[in-house]
């Protein structure tokens, strides 16, 4: 149904109950009058409810997390949802810092929460289906810090062995380990889960059934603690994304640098086939898998700036 159907369907939802509502306050012994005034104020409010989701949808602003199992019969408990909940929201404030600053420690303030808005929009039935709203809206780089943090999250849930290093560093170790936090909240609950989310170009699906809950927490459980230094990198600009990564073509072959929203305003001061001097904060992991260490690069200046 559109945005327009369902704005004017919610207001003569309104228009129905203000009537209703205003002859039941008029005859408070008309049972009859009071359930038809209850019944279609609630169904006001239902379809404001749809109005206002679907708005969101279409913003990119709606994550729709669903929890399948003998323990969400179209409900959840109170505690396992708080324990899911709690990492999950640790998760995504982490995330943002880490896409926004670059930075992985650090105090997560307000301004973090402030920009992603994340709220509770409604708890549907069949199984236990949660509905999550965001603020979508740029920021001064122009990107939308909401957006960035889900597609890294959808990045990170399906990585498999090659890519799961470069998910893990995008969005921090920190936010990675909280991760793996709700994951073994999900599965000590007894439960599966399927996360969706429709961004502006396309929709994301995470289908988290009991094995891949197994086989992520096990990836994420297995990241050590990096190795982290500052360098120097020097060569030709061979390419900018609007993913927030760079190319520099140096002496020893092509590099990939990822960079932070901070950093947009001085990658725009490059140019391909210009040369230029990074300076980057190198993330050293190992993969246990391939017993190989794995090197993810973050800008964090310009040498001549």
């Amino acid at each position: 149904m559109s945005i327009e159907f369902l704005k004017k369907h919610a207001q003569t939802l309104a228009g129905f109950a203000r009537e209703s509502s205003a002859q039941a306050a008029q005859n408070p012994a008309d049972f009859w009058l009071q359930a038809t005034a209850r019944n279609q104020k609630q169904a006001a409010t239902d379809a404001a409810q749809d109005l206002q989701l679907a708005c969101a949808a279409q913003a990119g602003e709606l994550l729709d997390l669903r929890f399948i199992g003998p323990q969400a019969d179209g409900a959840i408990s109170l505690e396992a949802f708080i324990r899911i909940a709690e990492p999950l929201l640790k998760a995504w404030k982490a995330a943002a810092y880490r896409i926004r600053h670059g930075a992985v420690d650090g105090r997560i303030g307000g301004e973090i929460a402030d920009t992603l808005n994340l709220k509770l929009a409604g708890l549907s039935r069949g199984s236990a289906r949660i509905s999550l709203t965001g603020n979508a809206a740029a920021d001064l780089s122009g990107e939308s810090l909401l957006h960035a943090t889900l597609t890294q999250t959808f990045n990170l849930l399906a990585a498999d062995n090659d890519t799961f290093y470069d998910a893990v560093d995008a969005m921090g170790g920190r936010a990675a380990a909280h991760f793996g936090d709700a994951m073994k909240a999900i599965k000590a609950a007894g439960l599966s889960a399927e996360f969706s989310w429709q961004s502006p170009t396309r929709c994301f699906t995470w289908q988290g059934s009991t094995d891949e809950i197994v086989r992520l927490k096990v990836l994420l459980d297995a990241v050590a603690e990096p190795e982290i230094y500052d360098e120097k990198i020097s060569g030709f600009v061979s390419g900018i994304t609007d993913t927030g990564r760079l190319e520099i073509r140096t002496q020893q072959g092509k590099v990939q640098v990822r960079f932070p929203l901070d950093q947009t305003e001085a990658v725009q001061r490059l140019a391909i086939r210009k040369s230029a001097t990074l300076l980057v904060r190198t993330t050293k992991y190992w993969n246990a898998v391939t017993k190989k260490d794995v090197l993810k690069r973050l800008m964090i200046g310009l040498a001549d700036s």
